[in-house]
């Protein structure tokens, strides 16, 4: 018997490896296997893809795989085929893809370990299995298998050691615990009392709020053993050790008939549950209902004995939209996102796998996870920019699901106040069911936007009389402002008025940001700190500081309303996603007065008391210009204005320096079609998504020098693309350097999906030789291009 295998490696090829007559488990499709690799036979960790009885190779020059560690598969066969069109479409290679998605904690390759078994049984062994027996036992008993083999040095080393394995001489290390009654370390509140630490402080406040929390997700929210620890020793926390039984884990499912819909709604949930199979949009404005809508649609199919998948683009939403699926499903509920640890991922996997948990909420890397049952997929806030993974294969989550819907026919439904314009074309098109919801479900109105042009109105610093007029009126009321900007930082640029220095990073071709936090520059980039400047370098002159950031804001606001109270929510202050949800928590419950934040403050968050919304600089909202930047400042504008006056009338104030745009014009007047029309007649007379596909060609240099020769490689294959695309010349990159590396691009555009995989099939076979010691990266369907 034979198991073709595919391994992490920068290839589009599978292997073949003889089934030993002993071996841990059976062969089965989507399992892992531990094989030889190589000329040098190290172990690496592959997954099986098909088991044949006979191959047309040589059986001679076939090597026999080492073992297999699992008695399930962790991947299904609809998942194996959605990584297939995950590595073909997006340009990453098979193996590649596969792991991916599969969590770090399932990864074996030469950490494997052997020892001795405990006792020794008394069984005949021959020479060579006596060879490694005292090796093992020269070693206290225990070795890793790449050293055991090293010193040894056995021909049919994997052949030995498996048959002293089979007679429990030797065991391998398990690497998936199986405890059926599993154990898990809790922290738990004890008492108040005076700690030094911000991270003390911090954890004291969270158990205090919370009773209790594991020890795994304490240190998942970057809470050392040395904090945690050093509450214990004060007395003020106690760990415990308590079994997680299955009743413990059983979903349940909560009263819901209690939740009444509206008639839009009701039309949408009647179309949403009759649906087998099938690709809906739920567009709504905000404040519609979408999410009572498909948490009905959930409940409906978990009653079928069915699982639901909830999608979500951004981590700091999950504890809120976790709480409304509680609601309805009670306490066990599948999370998977990036902030977890390798074991809490193959925790939630293997939950999956399983079937002991039928709902989960997870951002864009749960959509592959393998979960049993499976028979509905929410994406919501589908135009989010956050669902395109930004590291090899760089999929788009979205398209995913469809994908994976379509394989395993089940209907997936995606949710937006502004779906993305390729999603809105499709609906048009009737390719995805369109469901709409035009009005609120309470009886509260759409806020009233006013426009504000900032270079005609009177202001102060970046507010308008309008809005400080505003500001003040609406927290005398007891009310709550929320003002929008999407920088972080206080200073946006150090520059010289004299000579025209501008501080940039020495790595990368942008300005450095002034954090005062931190009192460091900072490059929003690579991450590099700087010691800030006060003197031009060049000429000595004082240095000028222009742009805002939200301190910036922050700190204004504190000078110009001493006794308001004002919180600052964005990356900085959000980096641990409890204390993001805490100070979530505490604008709910009205303990700050004006909220100065990023995206962060504007996605899927109701504030009871926020009437006023406060939108900066809209027309500086898209970022770096490419074809989307109308999408995402129409995007921004709409959601974070519709945060205002969820539970009482609000009005929003948008602040441009060119309000003539249509992304900014539309969106202050509710004028959404007219935006998409407008758009759509734009991006095909340019030939633009969504009437092409499109693919984003990087090339990164370590040596300007090295672009000559780059520049005549890429003539050279640019022929063989042109039969597939559009393709634009080299040029340097909208940002020239990065991190150290100076960065070419092409854009590249085609008529159809099967000429853009059958051109990103040239270039997987192709780059490789062409471009070998050149880094480089392939992204279909960029998001920005930058």
């Amino acid at each position: 018997m034979f198991v073709e295998v595919v391994l992490d490696i920068p290839l589009d090829r599978t292997f073949y490896y003889k089934v030993p007559e002993v071996i841990s488990y059976p062969p089965e499709v989507g399992k892992r296997v531990i094989v030889p690799f190589g000329a040098n036979d190290l172990l690496r960790t592959g997954i099986i893809v098909s088991v044949k009885d006979d191959v047309d190779f040589p059986e001679e020059k076939i090597k026999e795989l080492f073992d297999i560690p699992d008695d399930f598969p962790l991947f299904t066969p609809s998942c194996l085929e959605l990584c297939r069109f995950v590595s073909d479409y997006y340009g990453g290679y098979f193996g590649e893809t596969l792991f991916s998605f599969l969590p770090g904690g399932f990864e074996v390759t030469e950490s494997l370990f052997v020892k001795l078994s405990e006792p020794t049984p008394s069984v005949k062994l021959t020479e060579n299995e006596k060879k490694i027996v005292e090796t093992l036992k020269n070693s206290s008993g225990k070795l890793k298998v790449s050293t055991l083999r090293r010193r040894v040095k056995l021909s049919s080393f994997y052949q030995v050691l498996r048959n002293l394995v089979s007679k429990s001489v030797v065991v391998r290390e398990e690497l998936i615990k199986r405890d059926s009654v599993p154990r898990e370390r809790f922290a738990v509140f004890v008492k108040d009392g005076e700690v030094r630490g911000k991270k003390s402080r911090e954890l004291l406040h969270y158990l205090k709020e919370k009773g209790k929390e594991s020890v795994n997700t304490l240190k998942a929210l970057d809470f050392s053993l040395q904090v945690i620890n050093g509450l214990v020793k004060k007395g003020l926390i106690e760990i415990v050790e308590e079994k997680v039984t299955l009743e413990n884990r059983l979903w349940e499912l909560k009263d819901t008939k209690k939740i009444k819909l509206t008639p839009s709604q009701e039309k949408a949930f009647k179309e949403l549950v009759g649906a087998k199979e099938g690709k809906f949009l739920l567009y709504g404005v905000t404040g519609s209902g979408k999410m009572e809508v498909y948490l009905k649609v959930a409940y409906e199919v978990v009653k079928r004995g069915k699982s639901v998948l909830i999608l979500v683009p951004e981590l700091l939403l999950t504890p809120e939209l976790r709480a409304r699926v509680e609601s309805y499903f009670g306490k066990n509920i599948g999370i998977y996102h990036g902030k977890l640890t390798p074991k809490e991922k193959v925790s939630t996997w293997l939950k999956a796998l399983r079937g002991e948990v039928k709902v989960f909420i997870g951002t864009r890397g749960a959509v592959m996870l393998p979960i049993k049952d499976l028979g509905l997929i929410v994406v919501d806030e589908e135009q989010d920019s956050s669902y395109k993974e930004q590291q090899k294969p760089y999929y788009h989550a979205r398209e995913v699901a469809l994908k994976r819907g379509e394989i395993e026919k089940f209907p997936v439904l995606l949710v937006s106040a502004t779906p993305s314009v390729e999603t809105y074309y499709r609906s048009k098109l009737g390719e995805i069911k369109l469901l709409e919801l035009k009005e609120r479900v309470s009886t509260v109105p759409l806020p009233y936007i006013k426009l504000v042009n900032l270079q005609e109105t009177e202001r102060i610093s970046i507010f308008s009389k309008e809005l400080l007029a505003a500001i003040e009126n609406t927290v005398k009321k007891g009310e709550q402002v929320l003002l929008f900007i999407n920088r972080r930082g206080f200073f946006a640029k150090s520059f010289c008025l004299n000579c025209g220095y501008v501080a940039e990073c020495s790595d990368c071709s942008v300005p450095l940001v002034y954090h005062k936090s931190e009192r460091k520059l900072i490059c929003h980039l690579c991450g590099k700190r700087y010691e800030p400047i006060y003197r031009c370098p060049k000429c000595g002159k004082r240095l000028d500081f222009f742009g805002y950031g939200t301190e910036r804001v922050e700190e204004e606001l504190r000078i110009l309303f001493p006794k308001f109270r004002v919180v600052r929510l964005d990356q900085d202050t959000v980096k641990n996603p409890e204390v993001g949800a805490r100070l979530i928590k505490e604008i709910k419950e009205g303990k700050y007065d004006v909220i100065v934040g990023t995206q962060i403050a504007t996605k899927g968050h109701n504030f009871p008391k926020l009437t006023l919304v406060g939108v900066l600089l809209a027309d500086l909202l898209g970022g770096a210009p490419d074809y989307r930047t109308s999408e995402r400042i129409f995007q921004l504008i709409v959601h974070t204005t519709g945060r205002a006056g969820r539970f009482k009338p609000g009005a929003a104030i948008v602040q441009a320096l060119k309000p003539d745009l249509p992304a900014v014009k539309y969106a202050a007047t509710y004028k959404f079609d007219e935006f998409y029309r407008e758009e759509l007649t734009a991006r095909e007379f340019l030939g633009f998504p969504p009437f092409t596909k499109t693919l984003l060609l990087e090339f990164q240099l370590e040596k300007l020098a090295e672009f000559k020769k780059l520049r005549e490689k890429f003539e050279k294959i640019k022929n063989e693309l042109s039969l597939f695309f559009s393709v634009s010349d080299l040029t340097p990159a909208p940002l020239p350097k990065v991190s150290g590396r100076y960065r070419f691009t092409s854009f590249l555009r085609t008529s159809s999906e099967e000429k853009l995989m059958k051109g990103v099939a040239v270039i997987k076979e192709r780059f490789p030789s062409t471009f070998s010691g050149i880094r480089y990266k392939i992204e279909v369907e960029p998001m920005r291009i930058v």
